[in-house]
């Protein structure tokens, strides 16, 4: 049986975002387009899974914009690729991102969101 190795509490979150990469990982098989855009699946105070078109090498850093329905204004978090996989041979892609840059305020935003939406 697994152990849950999860700090954070998540939520199923649908949020648009887009994404500019701002320091590709150290895979080149394949390198991600400058800019980009998806659906986050979950989020969480430390990071989201989101749903693209586009495959990201772990270890990508990426500059967030997020808008959330509840939220009066866009949060810039910066991330870090930590997981990557593959859906119908390569049809869209699920992202693992953990936040390694959030202003204090950003944070504390978040948390109300996911304390309001875990409810």
């Amino acid at each position: 049986m697994s152990q849950e190795k999860r700090v954070y509490k998540r939520i199923s979150e649908k949020v648009h975002l887009t994404y500019r990469v701002i320091q590709v990982g150290s895979d080149q098989i394949f390198h991600p387009k400058d800019r980009g855009e998806g659906q986050s699946q979950d989020l969480s105070e430390g990071g989201l899974l989101f749903k693209t078109s586009e495959p990201m090498p772990l270890g990508t850093r990426l500059e967030l914009e997020l808008r959330f329905p509840d939220v009066r204004y866009v949060l810039y978090p910066k991330a870090k690729v930590v997981r990557l996989e593959e859906f119908n041979d390569g049809e869209y892609y699920v992202i693992g991102l953990e936040f390694n840059q959030l202003f204090e305020n950003d944070k504390s935003l978040i948390l109300e969101h996911i304390h309001r939406h875990s409810k």
